[in-house]
C-alpha cells in the first residue's frame, strides 16, 4: 500500500476522475464539501488499523532571484545559459534567497491565506517541514510571522522548530539556484532566527547533516523519474517522524517538489502554482509508513 491523496476535500482534486487544472484560472484551494476549515479539518477519515489520515499544507516559495531571470531572459535562455551562472547585475541566485516582491508575496500568502485557516482551525499545525533552500527558510520566516503575531505566546511558546528535510528539494543539477551553500553558511544566517512577531525560529537538521551539498551535480540534471524518487524518499523521512496524533502538517518547498509529491500520492496535478502560493492535500498515510514507536 502506497500513500495517496483523498479527493472531496478541494477543487484541486473534487473527485477520482479529475484530471487537474491550472492554478492561475481556478482557485485550487476551494473547499468543495465543507464551509469552513475547521468543517474539513472534522471530516478527514477516521484513522484505521492499517491507515492514518494527515492534511498536509504545502507551500511554494515565493519569487526568487532565480524565478526573475528566468522572467527576465525567458525559459530557453534560462536553460542554455543564464542556469548555468550564480548571478547577474540584478543579484545572486546560487541557493537564491527571495526577491522583495518574492517576500511581499509570501506575507501576503500569510496574511490572506494562512492567518484565516489557522483562526478557523484554532490551531497551528503540529508539526512543520521544510527545504534546506535558503529561499525556503525566508519564505517560512516571512509567511508565518503574521499568523506568529495572532498567536497568544502563552498558548504556543516562543520558539517555532522546523525539520529540515533534505531530499525535498528542488530539482538538482546544472542549474546554480538549485545548488544549497555550506551549512554552516546557512545557520549562520538563519538559525535562531528572531521574526517580527516575536518568536524564535529554530531549525532542526537531521544528525551529521552534512556540510557541503551531498546530492547536486554539475554535469548531471535530475530526471523526473529521479526527483520523484528522491521525493518519495523525502515523503516517507517526513510521515515516519509523525505520530497517530499529529494530523495537520506544513512543508515548505518547491514548485517541483509539489508536483512530484502530487505524483507520488496519485492525485491530479495543479498546473502553473505561482511563487508564493499554497496546495492542501488529504494524505492516506499506511501505517507502515509511521515509525511504530510513534503509533
Amino acid at each position: 500500500m502506497s500513500l495517496r491523496a483523498v479527493p472531496g476535500y478541494f477543487s484541486a482534486y473534487p473527485n477520482e476522475a479529475f484530471q487537474g487544472l491550472d492554478s492561475t484560472k481556478n482557485d485550487h484551494l476551494q473547499l468543495i464539501n465543507h464551509k469552513n476549515w475547521k468543517e474539513l479539518y472534522d471530516a478527514i477519515p477516521k484513522d484505521t488499523r492499517s491507515c492514518h489520515y494527515k492534511l498536509l499544507i504545502l507551500a511554494r516559495h515565493g519569487q526568487g532571484y532565480h524565478n526573475a531571470a528566468i522572467l527576465r531572459y525567458g525559459m530557453e535562455e534560462w536553460d542554455a545559459y543564464w542556469s548555468l551562472l550564480s548571478g547577474d547585475e540584478h543579484g545572486e541566485w546560487l541557493d537564491s534567497r527571495l526577491t522583495p516582491l518574492g517576500k511581499d508575496q509570501v506575507r501576503r500568502t500569510g496574511s490572506n491565506v494562512l492567518l484565516p485557516m489557522i483562526k478557523q482551525l484554532g490551531m497551528l499545525p503540529h508539526v512543520f517541514f521544510s527545504s534546506p533552500m535558503r529561499r525556503c527558510l525566508e519564505t517560512f520566516i516571512e509567511s508565518w510571522t503574521p499568523v506568529l503575531a495572532e498567536v497568544p505566546k502563552e498558548s504556543f511558546g516562543s520558539e517555532v522548530s522546523t525539520r529540515i528535510i533534505e531530499s525535498l528539494r528542488e530539482t538538482l543539477g546544472s542549474h546554480t539556484c538549485d545548488k544549497r551553500v555550506s551549512h554552516s553558511m546557512t545557520v549562520n544566517e538563519y538559525q535562531n532566527f528572531r521574526t517580527k512577531s516575536g518568536h524564535t525560529v529554530r531549525w532542526q537538521y537531521m544528525p551529521d547533516y552534512p556540510e557541503e551539498d551531498e546530492l547536486w551535480l554539475v554535469d548531471h540534471r535530475e530526471t523526473c523519474a529521479e526527483l520523484d524518487k528522491r521525493t518519495q524518499d523525502g515523503l516517507s523521512d517526513l510521515f515516519s517522524q509523525l505520530s497517530r496524533e499529529e494530523k495537520f502538517i506544513s512543508l515548505t518547498c518547491h514548485s517541483g517538489v509539489i508536483q512530484s509529491v502530487l505524483r507520488n500520492l496519485q492525485h491530479p496535478p495543479v498546473y502553473n502554482l505561482e511563487t508564493g502560493k499554497v496546495v492542501g492535500v488529504i494524505v492516506e498515510v499506511p501505517v507502515n509508513t509511521i515509525s511504530q514507536d510513534r503509533l
